[in-house]
């Protein structure tokens, strides 16, 4: 049985592998001190060492965390017996795994991300992806001697499949399902790819002049400030709960929408995987400010399209596949 290491870098990871145990044998968890994940992994109970942070918006700053990240993971590692590294976009778990010659598998959904991808993807031994991003734009950043797997779907597949709504965080938010319930999530503004400026407050302001009794929900991201901070809570039930989720980002709205609740992204690029959902009519997409044209009153009662999560491929079902490409490769080697 293969021992994996994981890194959650990123704090929708925490919901992308909180369930990999179902689909590997053994494991171990690390990650990062970046809001939310310490608080979400205490909330799911997940055993899960953190070590290292986020560097912050400074490229300088990035570096030098990055490469003490680096370090520390090194020291940790070295002494575990693991036979697979599991990651999503994580340079520093990438970095480590090549150093030490331990066969890594990466998750890519954000072709965006080219810096990140361009050190992550050449130090992978398997990309793993969906369909929707083209071949030709991941071989940009990832050598032939990298095997790409492609599942028809999206990552946010493994966040919600199986999923049960809490209903308590209704109670937890003091909301009230007689009374529209808007969920917002601002911009990546600490992202590589974004233009730092967020139009989240003319946003909700323009919400509660059409929707007087709006209940609306701003989930913070680091970096942001200006409102209250909320207590840790499973944003998958809240969306499940919603009327309407918005986001500048776009995991959270691809969750709303296999979730079959009304999801707009007002995320300012063009991801493949965004294009994807809105071809099934499950997501909708109105860039910066072009989400302050709609018609709020509309939108709160619009009727939604449902399609069933079964008709995507789950992002882990191609795990067995890459260890064989592996093992083959280690073979003919």
């Amino acid at each position: 049985m293969k021992k994996y290491w994981v890194d959650i870098f990123n704090g929708p990871h925490v919901h992308f592998f909180q369930n990999v145990g179902n689909y590997v044998g053994e494991y171990l968890f690390t990650a990062r001190e970046y809001k939310p994940i310490p608080e979400l992994i205490r909330h799911y109970r997940i055993k899960a060492k953190i070590i290292g942070k986020h560097g912050g918006k400074s490229n300088s700053s990035k570096l030098e965390t990055s490469s003490i990240r680096v370090i520390e993971l090194a020291d940790y590692i070295k002494d575990e017996k693991i036979d697979l590294v599991l990651h999503k976009h994580s340079v520093e778990a990438a970095r480590v795994a090549w150093g030490f010659g331990i066969p890594s598998i990466s998750y890519i959904d954000n072709e965006l991300m080219v810096p990140q991808n361009m050190l992550v993807c050449p130090l992978s031994n398997v990309l793993i992806a969906p369909i929707s991003i083209e071949q030709n734009i991941l071989r940009a950043f990832t050598p032939s001697h990298v095997s790409i797997l492609q599942f028809d779907g999206v990552c946010e597949v493994a966040n919600v499949y199986g999923m049960k709504p809490e209903e308590s965080v209704l109670k937890l938010l003091n909301l009230n399902t007689s009374r529209p319930i808007i969920v917002i999530r601002g911009e990546p503004i600490l992202a590589s790819y974004h233009s730092k400026e967020s139009i989240v407050k003319v946003l909700i302001k323009k919400i509660k002049s059409q929707i007087p009794d709006a209940q609306v929900v701003w989930i913070n991201r680091e970096g942001e400030v200006g409102h209250k901070t909320l207590p840790i809570f499973d944003a998958r039930s809240l969306c499940y709960y919603a009327d309407i989720v918005l986001s500048g980002g776009g995991t959270l709205t691809r969750e709303a929408a296999l979730l079959g609740t009304n999801a707009i992204s007002f995320f300012e690029k063009n991801l493949a995987v965004d294009r994807y959902l809105i071809s099934k009519k499950i997501l909708r997409q109105f860039p910066g400010k072009e989400i302050l044209k709609l018609n709020w009153k509309k939108e709160v009662n619009r009727k939604i399209n449902k399609y069933s999560i079964d008709n995507f491929d789950h992002p882990f079902s191609l795990l067995r596949t890459a260890e064989k490409l592996i093992e083959n490769k280690k073979l003919h080697k």
